[in-house]
């Protein structure tokens, strides 16, 4: 009885053993998932942590790289916007800017000539023949300052005044009586600066040029005027050339004169670019005897627009007159 007492508890206890291991064995089971799950490193790809920071990883990038997409995408659209925005205003609105730049800095000026026979039809009806015409720029030639015979007027300044210009040059040529005799420039642009330069005159009259400085869209003109001998053409000759000299020296130049001129090739000593009265095309601007000494010559930086004779009788000569754009 006693040694059955003792097999049944040790039988017992053997099952309690078996137990306690079993139970011991399911307990350590979670801990290392747990540890693993817990320790595991955020970088490493172990187990399920590597592989849900994978596509964090991955996505974060591919939404960097959609939105450089898109950034690029919208630069490129928006250059695109931007060149045609650029094509649309180098046609409309680039066109009206050159327009508005044409007008600004090529400008159109009338320049005109006229020997005035020292105003002895009236300086009214001269101040009106120029009125007419209302060039920017004009010679006049044959000019009176405080003479007798025009009853001691200064014809320069009161043709400015009747006719509407600000400002006016005259250049002496020679003496009379206590008054003064030779050309002058009427000008809607302010005057610079004036100079009488002497010509050759020999045995005859004394002749000068006029030299005045311009300025007209920016740039300096030299506006010259003149009135040369009758007496001799080997004379006039030498005077075109002393002129030519200083047309050379100038690159936007305008010469207004009577040349006296008989034979109208004569002119070409002269040196000029551009002539108006020229043999191809004759502007009898001297009404007693058909001749075409009068004339307006430019450098190449005028364009002539038109040309025309003023018919009003003002003088024994007519006014010559045209219309140039000027592009410096």
């Amino acid at each position: 009885m006693k040694h059955r007492i003792q097999k049944i508890i040790f039988l017992c206890v053997s099952v309690l053993t078996l137990l306690f291991s079993v139970s011991a064995c399911s307990g350590n089971t979670p801990q290392p998932k747990t540890t693993a799950t817990t320790a595991a490193p955020p970088d490493g790809p172990i187990s399920g942590g590597g592989s849900e920071i994978a596509p964090e990883s991955s996505t974060s990038p591919d939404s960097e790289v959609t939105s450089d997409t898109e950034v690029t995408s919208d630069t490129e659209a928006a250059s695109d916007t931007e060149m045609s925005s650029d094509t649309e205003v180098s046609s409309d609105p680039g066109t009206t800017a050159e327009s508005e730049t044409t007008v600004e800095t090529d400008p159109i000026l009338t320049l005109a000539t006229l020997n005035i026979k020292h105003g002895a039809e009236g300086l009214d009806t001269v101040a009106e023949a120029i009125r007419e015409v209302s060039p920017d720029i004009i010679g006049l030639e044959e000019v009176d300052v405080n003479c007798e015979r025009s009853g001691f007027v200064d014809e320069p300044k009161e043709l400015s005044r009747l006719a509407g210009y600000p400002y006016y040059a005259f250049s002496k040529a020679i003496n009379l009586g206590d008054g003064e005799y030779g050309t002058a420039i009427l000008s809607r642009y302010p005057i610079e600066s004036f100079e009488v330069i002497p010509l050759e005159s020999g045995n005859g009259e004394d002749r000068t040029l006029g030299h005045a400085v311009i300025s007209i869209a920016n740039q300096k003109v030299d506006v010259f005027v003149t009135h040369l001998s009758f007496e001799d053409r080997s004379l006039r000759i030498e005077q075109m050339d002393t002129i030519s000299d200083n047309l050379g020296n100038s690159e936007h130049y305008i010469l207004l004169g009577d040349f006296n001129s008989f034979d109208l090739e004569d002119v070409m000593y002269l040196g000029g670019f551009y002539y108006v009265n020229r043999p191809d095309r004759r502007y009898t601007t001297f009404r007693r005897y058909d001749l075409a000494i009068d004339n307006i010559i430019v450098s190449r930086s005028f364009t002539e627009l038109s040309s025309a004779l003023s018919d009003r009788e003002c003088s024994d000569h007519k006014l010559l007159y045209a219309s140039f754009q000027f592009t410096p």
